[in-house]
């Protein structure tokens, strides 16, 4: 990932910048599946795997902050968003508010798919100009939408707990 970010501004590369971001996020979906099939699933590696889900997407968030390419709110409150899930469930055995929003597997894959393509159109969007850079905005309003609803359940939890 730093590689990538380091190549965009090196070279304006976002071709390729684009095709290490794809890996990244396939990558990502990738690992719990391997890791279901072949019985190695562990809490431990859960909260691992969020954790560096989170490093990556706020890597994300940052730089097209930084950039100006959208607004450094949205870096905020992807950080202060995951920090307060993942402390409400921290100590949790199970899913806290689990629920179809939260966990369900066409949320997760749409939520994982909007931040691509939210990354995507970020990284393409000088070569489309105004309709690109609003169209990625929208996407990304629409991503953080989404993201604000998967953490209801938890926060929903937390105050009838």
């Amino acid at each position: 990932m730093c590689f990538a970010f380091w190549n965009f501004l090196q070279d304006s590369n976002r071709i390729l910048f684009l095709i290490l971001t794809i890996v990244v996020v396939a990558m990502d979906g990738l690992d719990g599946i391997v890791a279901r099939k072949f019985n190695q699933a562990t809490p431990l590696g859960a909260k691992v795997d969020i954790f560096c889900d989170r490093l990556t997407e706020l890597g994300y968030w940052y730089f097209f902050g930084y950039l100006g390419l959208i607004g450094f709110w949205v870096f905020w409150f992807f950080l202060i968003r995951g920090l307060a899930v993942d402390f409400l469930t921290r100590k949790s055995s199970r899913p806290l508010g689990d629920s179809w929003l939260r966990s369900g597997r066409f949320m997760r894959a749409s939520y994982g798919t909007l931040k691509l393509l939210s990354f995507a159109l970020l990284i393409l969007c000088p070569f489309y100009e105004l309709l690109g850079l609003n169209l990625a905005c929208l996407i990304t309003w629409l991503t953080v939408l989404i993201c604000f609803l998967r953490a209801v359940p938890v926060f929903m939890a937390q105050i009838v707990k």
